[in-house]
């Protein structure tokens, strides 16, 4: 007589031990799963929790390396519930929904602590969300310059109470009145906003280094941030014209707050990521016989107008002020919605190029911004006879003339050019 074959427990009298053996050590993989994930969503909750996951290096790798095993595990345990009716109160039905209730948390709290660091995909799953997070907080960023890498621009961001009123409140003729709110409402914008300018001393000082290769913020309190300028991509570079925040999107994000010059710094950076500009700073070789000087031009019959003049050999060209964003319009060829800055930083930068791409740039500069360019050999320089000969230099041409500003450590750099033109 034949036997009937063995049929499984039913799901009134199966057992904890009884659905272990089926699911084949499935069940140990979810149990030793769930207290890592709780305490991978305890790490990553709340302030500190960069110092808390650096402290449990094992814990993503642990997690990552699990992910496919893990899923087939949960995967097996909703079939063998479906299929034999199991009962909701088995331990192993309960860690399993909590472990997925768990796995459905985690990735909205890793990819918001991803995006504070860097950008990432919508589409990517919690492993590579948490290997990319885990890479980004165990990689301190470096405040020495690498070997090959050239410093451009230094400069500390410590609170001025005056300096910060001055830019916060009065609108700059490029910035537009819409964009900088007035003073009356400022002070509409909240009852918290007098505390919160007095705690932007401290948030808001540091030191602000612009290198051949990256954007570095070290802050006074936190940790020192950093972006490549070839990572930032156009509209990556935004400043808050009321805060004077700067915050720069690359292979990371940067947020610099409160920084004083903070229009000057975006448009380095905008100059400093793309061509003619990137990586033309890697030579450490500055262009010379160059003098870029404060001026002001008079034509015929005119009042004078102030800007910039830019000596060289072969003449000398003027830019008229608060032609900053045109100046760096001309440059790169792209528009830019950064403003707020003069051209003279723009000119500046144009001395890591060679002479000729300089050249070719003041006079687009020149063109784009309605300023003047005279040849060396049309005009006359006009010595002056004070004891403070070089605090001026005053250049004719024809009916017009234009007067450079200029400081004693640029005196021989202006009386060399001057004495390589022609003379009348």
């Amino acid at each position: 007589m034949s036997q009937r074959p063995r049929s499984s427990p039913a799901p009134d009298v199966l057992t904890a031990s009884d659905a272990e053996r089926q699911l084949e050590g499935r069940a140990e993989l979810i149990a030793e799963a769930l207290p890592l994930h709780a305490e991978l969503e305890r790490v990553l909750s709340g302030s500190g929790w960069r110092r808390r996951l650096l402290k449990r290096p094992e814990l993503v790798p642990t997690l990552v390396s699990r992910t496919e095993a893990l899923k087939e595990a949960l995967e097996r345990v909703q079939h063998r519930a479906a299929s034999d009716s199991w009962s909701g109160s088995l331990p192993v039905l309960r860690q399993a929904r909590k472990l997925s209730e768990l796995r459905e948390r985690l990735p909205g709290l890793a990819r918001r602590r991803l995006e504070a660091l860097a950008v990432a995909p919508a589409d990517l799953p919690l492993e590579e969300v948490l290997t990319r997070l885990e890479a980004l907080v165990r990689q301190p960023v470096s405040q020495a310059l690498n070997p090959g890498e050239v410093l451009v621009f230094e400069a500390d961001s410590r609170w001025h109470p005056g300096r910060r009123l001055m830019q916060g409140f009065i609108p700059h003729p490029e910035r537009g009145s819409s964009r900088v709110p007035s003073f009356m409402a400022a002070l509409m914008g909240g009852t918290l906003r007098p505390l919160w300018w007095l705690a932007r001393p401290l948030l808001g000082s540091g030191r602000v280094r612009i290198t051949s290769e990256r954007l570095l913020w070290i802050p006074a309190i936190g940790e020192p941030q950093a972006v490549r300028l070839g990572t930032i991509p156009d509209g990556g570079i935004t400043v808050d014209p009321f805060t004077l925040d700067l915050r720069v999107t690359g292979d990371r994000r940067l947020h610099a707050r409160a920084v004083l010059d903070a229009f000057e710094v975006a448009s380095l950076l905008e100059l400093h990521r793309q061509p003619p500009l990137r990586g033309a700073a890697r030579s450490g070789v500055r262009l010379k016989q160059v003098a870029i000087l404060p001026a002001s031009l008079q034509g015929p019959d005119e009042e004078w107008l102030r800007g910039h003049c830019v000596l060289r050999p072969g003449g000398v060209s003027f830019i008229p002020e608060h032609q900053g964003q045109r100046s760096l319009q001309a440059i790169t060829g792209k528009d830019s919605p950064l403003e707020g800055f003069d051209a003279d930083g723009v000119l500046e930068s144009l001395r890591w190029l060679p002479q000729e791409e300089f050249d070719a740039c003041v006079a687009r500069v020149v063109n784009a911004t309605g300023g003047t360019f005279w040849e060396a050999r049309r005009t006359h320089h006009v010595p002056q006879t004070s004891a403070s000969k070089w605090r001026s230099v005053l250049i004719e041409c024809g009916k017009s003339a234009l007067r450079g500003r200029l400081d004693w450590t640029q005196q021989a750099d202006v009386e060399a050019l001057l004495s390589e033109w022609p003379r009348k």
